[in-house]
């Protein structure tokens, strides 16, 4: 029978603790499940053993990003894609770096990134929220009910999932910023 994600992570670091691809997806898993400075101490760990892995690097700065620190967040994954800029996972950096550029109240850059994440992903639903609501705090009221429509149009089940309830990897504050844009471009009239 097979086990968790996380639970697999831990064995596959018991198996080998100097795997450095190990710690960093058991890191991942560690933010996935709000577990934020076991998940940090878990990406360091990783760099520390391997600081040339492209992916140690680009996990080391999402959970550095969503763990709220965001400037070192924002050079590891500078780095990846310097290191790697062919990389498949680009898209899943540049979500990243719009994320944590969000979440920074930096809405003008968040949005220029966002847009590069729809163009790499565009059945991806997560960019879409995060345009809507940079739109809505930019005081761009109208785009940001335009494409709040546009975008529940296309994923139906967008307010279900992202406003329901909390997902354990954002961080209270952070997911209020998204709710509350979200909110703004809501209430605006068509």
């Amino acid at each position: 029978m097979q086990g968790t994600p996380r639970a697999e992570a831990l064995i596959a670091v018991s198996l080998d603790d100097k795997d450095a691809v190990a710690h960093a997806v058991l890191a991942h898993m560690r933010m996935w499940g709000g577990e934020w400075e076991a998940a940090i101490a878990e990406a360091h760990t990783g760099f520390a053993l391997n600081p040339n892995s492209v992916f140690v690097i680009s996990m080391l700065g999402c959970v550095l990003g969503h763990g709220g620190h965001r400037e070192e967040a924002l050079a590891y994954l500078q780095q990846a894609m310097r290191v790697s800029p062919h990389d498949p996972l680009t898209w899943l950096w540049q979500n990243w770096r719009a994320a944590i550029q969000f979440f920074g109240r930096d809405f003008a850059a968040a949005l220029d990134t966002l847009h590069e994440v729809v163009r790499l992903r565009p059945g991806y639903v997560s960019p879409y929220l995060r345009i809507v609501a940079s739109l809505a705090y930019l005081g761009r009221l109208p785009e940001a009910r335009a494409a709040l429509d546009r975008a529940r149009a296309r994923f139906p089940e967008l307010d279900a999932r992202f406003t329901e309830q909390r997902p354990a990897w954002l961080r209270p504050e952070d997911y209020a910023l998204l709710v509350e844009g979200l909110r703004l471009a809501a209430d605006a009239p068509p």
